[in-house]
C-alpha cells in the first residue's frame, strides 16, 4: 500500500477527524477537530488506530508525533458522544473496550511516540499523553484528569497509568480533585520530557522525531518491548527480558 492510500485510509477511517501526514522519516498523526477543541470520539479513535497500522507498515518510518489542530492538543473525550452512550451499559463498556484497545495500540506500537502538547491536554486527551514514549509540552500548556470536576469517573486508564508515571500520592490528588498540574512541575514529576515556549512545541517535537532516522528501528522496539515487559518485575528477574530468546514484538 502507498503513503496516499495510507492518507485515505485514515482520513475514511475517521470520518475526516484525524490527518496523516507523512514527512520521511517520521509521520504525524494530527487531532482534527480544532472546532471541538480535538474532543476524542470513536472516530477519532478509529483514525489513531488505521495510523499507527500503517506507521508500522512503512519501513521507511522511524518515529511518530501526535498532535492536535487549531487551539489545543485535546479537551479529552467527545462528552456528547459519552452522554449518549452512558445510559446503555452494553454500548458504553464497548465503547470503554474500544477506547482502551485504541490507547493499547498507541502504547505498543513498535515505533517511538512522542507528542506534542499545546494549550490543554484534559480527561481523554491527557490519557492520550500517558500513552506516548516521549512528551514535549508547552510552557504555558494546562494538563491534568479533569473527570472528577465532572463528577465523572476516569475509565480512560489513568486510574492504572498515571501513578506508575508519577506515584500514588499525585496520582490520587489529580485524578480526586481534578487538577492540573504546571509544565515545570510535569517535568519535574517525569510525566512530560521537555518544557518549550507554545509556539516551539511542534517544531521540538518533530525535531525528536527526525532523530531516530538514524537509529535501528529493531532496536527501538525491542528497547520499547523489554521496558515494558519487565515493568514492576524485581530486577534480576527483569534481566531475563535482555536474553536473545525472548519474544519478539510483531512486525520486526
Amino acid at each position: 500500500m502507498n503513503v496516499t492510500q495510507h492518507l485515505d485510509d485514515v482520513e475514511a477511517a475517521s470520518a475526516g477527524t484525524v490527518r496523516f501526514e507523512d514527512n520521511g522519516v517520521f509521520v504525524s498523526i494530527v487531532l482534527n477537530r480544532p472546532d471541538k477543541m480535538n474532543a476524542i470520539s470513536r472516530p477519532v479513535l478509529a483514525g489513531i488506530r488505521r495510523a499507527i497500522q500503517a506507521a508500522e507498515q512503512m519501513p521507511a518510518v522511524k518515529s511518530i508525533v501526535i498532535r492536535g489542530e487549531g487551539r489545543a492538543f485535546s479537551a479529552g473525550g467527545d462528552l456528547e458522544e459519552v452522554a449518549a452512550l452512558v445510559a446503555d451499559s452494553p454500548r458504553f463498556n464497548e465503547f470503554l473496550d474500544y477506547w482502551h484497545e485504541s490507547l493499547n495500540l498507541v502504547e505498543d506500537c513498535e515505533l517511538p511516540t512522542i507528542a506534542a502538547v499545546h494549550g490543554i491536554a484534559f480527561a481523554g486527551g491527557f490519557e492520550l499523553t500517558q500513552v506516548c514514549d516521549f512528551v514535549v509540552l508547552g510552557q504555558q500548556t494546562r494538563i491534568g484528569d479533569q473527570h472528577a470536576n465532572l463528577g465523572l469517573f476516569p475509565a480512560g486508564g489513568s486510574t492504572q497509568r498515571l501513578a506508575r508515571l508519577v506515584g500514588p500520592r499525585l496520582a490520587k490528588w489529580m485524578l480526586m480533585t481534578g487538577a492540573t498540574i504546571a509544565p515545570g512541575e510535569a517535568l519535574t514529576a517525569g510525566l512530560v520530557n521537555e518544557v518549550v515556549a507554545e509556539d516551539q512545541v511542534r517544531g521540538r517535537a518533530e525535531e525528536m522525531a527526525a532523530s531516530f532516522a538514524a537509529k535501528s528501528r529493531r532496536a527501538s522496539a525491542e528497547i520499547k518491548q523489554a521496558l515494558a515487559l519487565g515493568e514492576g518485575l524485581p530486577a534480576r528477574d527483569a534481566l531475563r527480558v535482555e536474553r536473545p530468546d525472548r519474544p519478539t514484538p510483531h512486525g520486526i
